[in-house]
């Protein structure tokens, strides 16, 4: 089992939300269902699960070799980190999924996560976005939910 440090917890957070608008996370840190709409969910035209799980994996990899933030993850746990990030998206997008992780607001205050940070990882998880062929549609809607966890992960006094 691979370790880093905590801030690859903000990967399970940045992989996490609700609408698209405005993303509704419960006390638990579980991100809601998606608002019903016609036509297959974000998680349907993602892949379901397997297609999470790779994006996860690609994801995961990027952040290690990324020297902006790959130092964060030293000492966590990878394969639990690619569960709960692969859970969170998977419930955040409509799927069947429930994340069954610590609330991302007190998973991530003693983090002091910078804003930098959590843009270098959107961008680390666009780029496995890409390397998967997900269509500009879903990868625009994923990255703003994980956009929408921001103020439960980022310190705004953080330097």
């Amino acid at each position: 089992m691979r370790r880093w440090s905590p801030l690859l917890a903000l990967l399970v957070a940045c992989a996490s939300a609700g609408d698209p608008g405005r993303a509704a996370t419960s006390s638990s840190g579980a991100v809601g269902s998606p608002s019903p709409s016609s036509g297959p969910s974000l998680y349907q035209r993602l892949g379901g699960r397997p297609a999470i799980d790779a994006v996860v994996n690609t994801f995961v990899a990027n952040v290690g070799r990324d020297p902006r933030v790959n130092v964060r993850f030293l000492l966590t746990d990878l394969d639990d980190l690619k569960l709960h990030l692969s859970e969170q998206i998977c419930e955040g997008s409509g799927g069947p999924c429930k994340y069954r992780g610590r609330p991302m607001k007190a998973l991530h205050a003693p983090m002091r996560v910078r804003g930098a940070e959590f843009d270098a990882m959107a961008e680390d998880l666009a780029a496995a976005l890409k390397t998967h062929g997900v269509p500009a549609r879903e990868s625009q809607e994923l990255l703003t939910l994980v956009a929408s966890t921001r103020a439960d992960i980022v310190d705004a006094e953080a330097r």
